[in-house]
């Protein structure tokens, strides 16, 4: 057993600011959603390169209000990556639609365009591609297939604050992006997300939908959720994007230190991820994939690097598409949206078999690159990589 000090996965980054910030909020006893929420929305969406944003009080909730703002509902398909968080899916439960799964790129992670493709039918809605792990999606090649089948795509930013596709911030290509604020994201608000799009009528009605569906304070003229982001929350978001790009540069300076070096030893227990040239990955992960010819358990791996002092993420072990909720199909007591919305779902759950996700799911590990690492940090990262197994 090492007495190496753990060197932690991922924590917040915050100081003075963050701490003067919200309570400038606390002292003036202004909680609710007010000119705090809003000046975030702004500088937040003037930040991705669109025009409008509503800020909500979670990632999940932030995917969930734009499939309703976008009208997704019974009946419908959504197209998601089998590999992810399970918010992706179960934002496109919550509307009552049904999640159809497409495998991945075995290279980025990220959902295969080409496998959409395969999964289109003719009650396809919407394509949620997840910007898996700071990474990016061939949202080119996505946009044209929505573009083709009359397709709305939201982007799943939980990952990828500040990411970029060929010049562009994601979160502002599809028709709409949702963030995350997680408190081990890029940036943080401590819990806290937000929906961005240059179409100010989703946008509006995504704030109608956030605050119980009402206009004015008595009429509720559309089906909402108290969704509410607080000041306190945007009061420390406003800090946290101004140091957002310098947080990036930390991010993927550490990465490119650890993998430039791991990259060296091709006859490791690891792979070393490739990475796109059109493709600014800000690396929420920086991730290692274990070889199978290694023969190596990855649970044991994990085990192993924590006993040598090396906190890692290890998340997403199995497809979504085995987990119960939806190998029963069970997310409602009437079997809802599976059974009572639709006439036969184009996808069997249990029979579904992935061929790039079934390979990866499991055997990728995220490695420590958070802002708050130094030099000896990294040094000793590599060198229990090199030196395990």
């Amino acid at each position: 057993m090492t007495t190496q000090k753990l060197i932690k996965v991922a924590i917040p980054i915050t100081g003075a600011e963050e701490i003067a910030a919200v309570s400038e909020v606390i002292r003036t006893g202004n909680y609710v959603s007010g000119q705090k929420v809003a000046t975030f929305e702004q500088e937040f969406a003037s930040y991705i390169g669109v025009s409008h944003a509503a800020a909500v009080n979670n990632g999940t909730a932030a995917l969930h209000v734009a499939l309703a703002a976008l009208g997704i509902g019974p009946g419908d398909e959504v197209i998601v990556p089998a590999l992810t968080f399970m918010s992706t899916v179960t934002a496109v439960l919550h509307q009552n639609a049904v999640p159809i799964f497409a495998d991945i790129d075995p290279v980025s992670y990220c959902i295969s365009p080409a496998d959409i493709r395969k999964r289109l039918s003719a009650k396809t809605r919407a394509i949620i591609p997840v910007h898996l792990y700071g990474n990016a999606a061939e949202l080119d090649e996505i946009m044209d297939i929505a573009k083709d089948f009359n397709l709305f795509v939201i982007e799943d930013c939980a990952q990828a604050h500040g990411t970029e596709y060929k010049g562009r911030r994601v979160g502002g290509i599809g028709h709409l992006g949702a963030f995350s604020f997680f408190a081990t994201k890029h940036m943080t608000t401590g819990e806290g997300g937000i929906i961005t799009s240059n179409n100010s009528e989703w946008i509006a009605l995504s704030k109608q939908i956030r605050s119980h569906g009402m206009v004015g304070r008595d009429d509720h003229v559309i089906l909402g959720y108290n969704y509410r982001m607080n000041e306190m929350a945007a009061a420390m978001g406003l800090v946290q994007l101004k140091k957002l790009d310098g947080f990036n540069a930390k991010r993927i300076k550490n990465s490119f230190t650890i993998l430039t070096q791991l990259a060296q030893h091709p006859d490791k227990w690891y792979q070393v991820p490739e990475l796109s040239d059109h493709v600014k990955h800000t690396f929420f992960w920086c991730p290692l994939a274990i070889r199978p010819e290694a023969g190596l358990n990855t649970k044991a791996v994990v085990k192993k690097l924590r006993e040598m002092g090396i906190e890692v993420r290890h998340r997403y072990a199995t497809p979504l598409y085995r987990q119960p909720v939806i190998q029963n199909l069970s997310p409602y007591p009437n079997g809802c949206p599976f059974t009572c919305c639709t006439e036969g779902i184009s996808q069997n759950y249990k029979d579904l078999y992935l061929p790039n996700v079934e390979t990866i799911a499991g055997n990728v590990i995220g490695l420590p690159n958070h802002p708050g690492l130094n030099q000896q940090n990294l040094d000793y990262i590599i060198e229990v990589c090199n030196s395990l197994y």
